[in-house]
């Protein structure tokens, strides 16, 4: 499995697992989330339709506890490899069962074809499933009628925190002072006690910026147990849900098309817009800066010490309720959560590695090798080199040099001549000998066996597995009559299997092989 795919499945398994290991629970209720989550259809990274298994569910709990995000990496499948065939036949029924009904599941499907005389011992549900799949036989999932958005808060601070993008007001481009650019908002708040954790301005609402204000959030005001995004490109980021599942933080995410859905994020920009955007457009402000200057200082003054209607007081009274309870989190683990993620494949003859048209230096013993790159947004010195989520090394920014350094090319030893391979030499007398009408044998030296070897000579000569009582006899006798010729005890066990059969006593085969040795090495 290839490192996007082990990243892929990390995500899905801590996305399940994620209410457990995050949230502050009582022994009932996380009885009652566990049962949820059991009895939940979970869709996996390969478009499988799969239940968790208690079993399972147990046990990437434990590795996400024992080793965080990087014991939730996927492991190789002993089975890699192997072909799970399925006949031609049942596939092109089961597909005319699904284009018949389209919302048949596939357990439906076997039970039919079951019934109409198919074999379907063996087959799996979602290999099926995957054939069908290609086959552009999907299954049709009915969606239910949505019914009416109810009020709701969370209990604590830092229970949850509601994030969204918004256009923001206009200010002159930097690169064409006489042209006004719009810029971008990006804002956290705080579902139960609605204080901005964090909210700046930016020229885009791209990740390298949305990491930037949850970063600067975070540092602020805490680590949230959940995060409720829209389902924006950037907040379905792989960096994101890494991040998220490093800091042990949640996500979840809104319906599609359902702003209701998360309606204080809402509310808040619609307070932001009516009460500071005009007032920010007539201020005289030309950059970014002074724009968000103003800004800092309009929520710091106004909107956290503006008494809420649905709270009965300010955000920063209701936030200082809760103030006790919150969860920091270090500068250093903000800093390794919050790095930039991508795959690259060294460069073979610079060993450079390329990240948005720049160049990084890595170690040549890395040249052609496909590796793991982070690097923090904003930072263009530097970037860290990972390799089966180990970091290797640091690789700096360079730049095409002047002059060209001889020295670090990679210098030919050729190998003087006249030397004699005997596997050459061999070979010369082996095709002479054929032309002279002999046949010349490469010597066959007999090695020395190994207990295990012991073992399995005996295991599979006499066809059966040895009971506990004989492992412990071949042990014995192993240790008090080695070393053993490979080739000898073979022809001595075969001799006395031939004599008398493969039913005797195991004393017998091996005081048959003791004799013998004992003739042999006097």
């Amino acid at each position: 499995m290839d490192q996007e795919k082990q990243l892929d499945w990390a995500r899905f398994r801590f996305s399940v697992i994620a209410p457990l290991v995050c949230r502050r629970l009582t022994e009932d209720e996380r009885r009652a989330l566990r049962h949820d989550i059991l009895n939940q259809l979970f869709i996996t990274p390969d478009g499988y339709e799969k239940r968790m298994a208690p079993r399972t569910l147990n046990d990437w709990v434990f590795r996400y506890r024992k080793a965080g995000f990087d014991g939730l990496l996927a492991s190789r499948r002993k089975t890699l490899g192997s072909v799970r065939a399925i006949p031609e036949a049942l596939l092109d029924r089961a597909e005319q069962l699904r284009r018949e009904e389209e919302s048949r599941s596939v357990k439906m499907i076997l039970r039919i074809l079951q019934a109409e005389g198919f074999d379907t011992k063996g087959i799996s549900k979602t290999t099926l499933n995957v054939h069908l799949n290609r086959r552009g036989a999907s299954r049709q999932r009915l969606s239910g009628a949505k019914g009416g958005y109810q009020r709701w808060e969370q209990s604590h601070a830092n229970k949850l925190w509601q994030a969204d993008t918004s256009r923001g007001v206009y200010l002159p481009d930097p690169t064409n002072p006489k042209q006004l650019k719009q810029t971008r908002l990006i804002s956290f708040i705080d579902d139960a006690t609605r204080v901005c954790t964090h909210a700046e301005f930016y020229w885009d609402e791209k990740l390298p910026s949305l990491i930037d204000c949850f970063r600067k959030a975070l540092l602020k005001r805490g680590k949230p147990e959940g995060t409720l995004y829209d389902n924006g490109f950037i907040f379905h980021s792989t960096t994101m849900e890494i991040m998220c599942a490093q800091l042990n933080i949640e996500p979840h995410f809104c319906e599609p098309y359902s702003p209701p859905s998360k309606g204080k994020v809402e509310k808040h920009y619609s307070t932001i817009k009516s009460a500071f955007y005009k007032e920010a457009e007539h201020s005289g402000m030309s950059t970014l800066d002074e724009l968000n200057q103003f800004f800092f200082a309009w929520l710091t003054k106004e909107y956290h010490h503006a008494k809420h209607s649905a709270l009965n007081m300010t955000p920063l009274e209701r936030w200082r309720q809760d103030e006790q309870s919150i969860k920091r989190v270090t500068p250093e683990e903000i800093r390794r959560a919050l790095m930039l993620r991508a795959e690259r494949t060294v460069n073979t003859r610079t060993a450079q590695i390329r990240i948005d048209s720049r160049w990084y230096q890595a170690s040549p013993d890395l040249a052609g090798t496909v590796v793991e790159v982070r690097w923090h947004a904003g930072s263009e010195n530097e970037v860290e080199v990972f390799r089966d989520g180990k970091a290797i090394e640091t690789a700096k920014l360079t730049k095409p040099q002047a002059n060209i350094d001889f020295s670090r090319r990679p210098q030919r030893k050729e190998k003087p001549r006249g030397l004699t391979y005997q596997s050459s030499k061999r070979y010369r007398q082996y095709l002479v000998a054929q032309c002279e009408g002999e046949m010349l044998l490469p010597p066959q030296p007999d090695e020395y066996l190994a207990e295990a070897e012991f073992v399995k000579l005996f295991t599979d000569t006499l066809e059966k597995t040895p009971e506990p009582e004989e492992l412990c006899l071949l042990s014995q006798f192993f240790l008090e009559n080695s070393p053993l010729k490979t080739n000898l005890t073979q022809s001595l066990l075969a001799q006395a299997v031939n004599a008398k059969g493969k039913c005797l006593h195991l004393r017998s085969y091996l005081e048959h092989i003791r004799t013998a040795n004992f003739h042999k090495r006097r």
